[in-house]
């Protein structure tokens, strides 16, 4: 688990989220990431601004806490969105790089966060992923639904239903922008005559198309 966001103690316009704004290049970058191990953590928070009165964490409990005390909010601010992602992007490679050579060179993990963080930003901060798990094809094989996650600066996270008909249309499963993780919430799918449903983990209907 990656994340990215502003420290408690750090002064920010309202309504502005670095957490939000990041939540985009943070998913993109674990889901290109290959496995490997940084300093054993399966938790790193990178926080943006002064410490205060916050604690650092290095792999206590499997989590990591980083801080970034000297980061310019004010021209970080002024910046375009893409610009905004750019400069996003390198402060987490510098962050993890940082976490990764703490205790010895650690050359080979330096060298996938490096990789990893030029693959993010070749691919333009975007990433449409089909979610084959939940993909389904009814028993007439006259409907095939497809499930796609998408993350980009225009909608964080967002998770949508299409299906291959001559009826097709795309439907949005969620509010947007969306700013969380909802790989375990759509878990499990299935499909019938009448709907196409998929499950969270206990279960759970949490999203349904009538058919």
């Amino acid at each position: 688990m990656l994340t990215l966001q502003e420290s408690d103690a750090s002064a920010l316009t309202d309504g502005v989220r670095i957490r939000q704004l990041s939540h985009h290049i943070t998913q993109i970058f674990m889901t290109l990431l290959p496995k490997v191990e940084i300093n054993g953590s399966s938790k790193i928070v990178v926080s943006l601004g002064p410490r205060g009165g916050e604690d650092l964490f290095d792999n206590v409990l499997g989590v990591t806490n980083i801080f970034i005390e000297d980061f310019d909010f004010k021209k970080f601010l002024s910046l375009d969105r893409l610009n905004q992602d750019k400069k996003l992007l390198e402060e987490l490679r510098l962050a993890l790089v940082a976490i990764a050579i703490r205790k010895d060179s650690n050359s080979a993990s330096v060298e996938i966060i490096n990789s990893t963080a030029e693959a993010v930003s070749e691919l333009q901060f975007e990433l449409e992923t089909p979610i084959k798990k939940l993909s389904k094809i009814s028993k007439d094989k006259k409907r095939k639904i497809n499930i796609y996650r998408l993350l980009n600066a225009q909608v964080g996270e967002g998770w949508y239903y299409e299906e291959n008909s001559p009826t097709a249309n795309k439907i949005w499963m969620h509010e947007l922008p969306g700013f969380i993780d909802r790989s375990d919430l759509f878990k499990s799918s299935e499909i019938n005559e009448n709907y196409y449903q998929i499950k969270n983990r206990f279960g759970k209907v949490v999203f349904e198309v009538a058919l």
